[in-house]
């Protein structure tokens, strides 16, 4: 791994707008927005994975999943500055393109495929943890949605949620349980999982969203 960038061709590519690439010829970024992509996901999960060890698999996607949309990386790109230095064609920078969620999370993937091409993986994970790490207090909410929606629910009906078992399914090695969420008489959601917790978890997730919580 290398201390400091060695080809800057790749920073330049990762910060060239299609837009500017139409107007003056050249690459632009939309390939290293694709593996700028994977390569947050990966550290992302990883890092989430060790983080929040006793956290099931849809609690885990719902958490990569705040900190791998475009409104997230816009945010992180706003911090460094990215917007002032993207590469963008007339029409684009005429039309507020600097400003654009969609162009700053699009070139903060292409930086960090950038980062992963230039100085390997080691680089770019050590880049997103860093900007991931400062969050996690604020993020890690999400893992306990029975939490919120237990909370939201006594607050507003002065009453408990309530989760019974829908079905058993699968051999005794590899069992499926869903069970379903009771607020007020009335079933919100169900949720699937390798336990009954889990599944529990699952079902006051899906209530939690659709109320609005998460």
């Amino acid at each position: 791994m290398h201390e400091h960038p060695t080809d800057f061709t790749l920073y330049i590519r990762a910060l060239t707008h299609t837009s500017y690439a139409e107007e003056n010829g050249g690459q632009h970024n939309e390939r290293m927005e694709f593996m700028g992509d994977a390569v947050l996901q990966l550290a992302a999960s990883a890092m989430l994975w060790e983080q929040f060890p006793d956290a099931t698999e849809g609690e885990l996607s719902r958490l990569r999943r705040l900190v791998v949309n475009n409104e997230f990386l816009a945010g992180l790109a706003r911090e460094i500055g990215l917007g002032a230095l993207l590469r963008l064609g007339r029409g684009e920078e005429q039309t507020g393109g600097r400003q654009r969620e969609r162009n700053l999370s699009g070139a903060y993937e292409a930086l960090l495929c950038a980062i992963y091409l230039d100085q390997g993986l080691p680089a770019a994970q050590a880049l997103i943890e860093a900007v991931i790490r400062p969050r996690l207090d604020t993020i890690k909410e999400v893992v306990n949605p029975k939490l919120r929606l237990h909370e939201w629910v006594q607050a507003t009906y002065k009453e408990t949620p309530r989760y019974t078992l829908v079905s058993t399914s699968g051999p005794d090695h590899q069992r499926s349980f869903t069970m379903a969420v009771w607020v007020m008489g009335e079933q919100v959601a169900e949720g699937s999982g390798s336990s009954k917790k889990g599944a529990a978890s699952e079902a006051a997730a899906v209530a939690a969203e659709k109320l609005g919580l998460l």
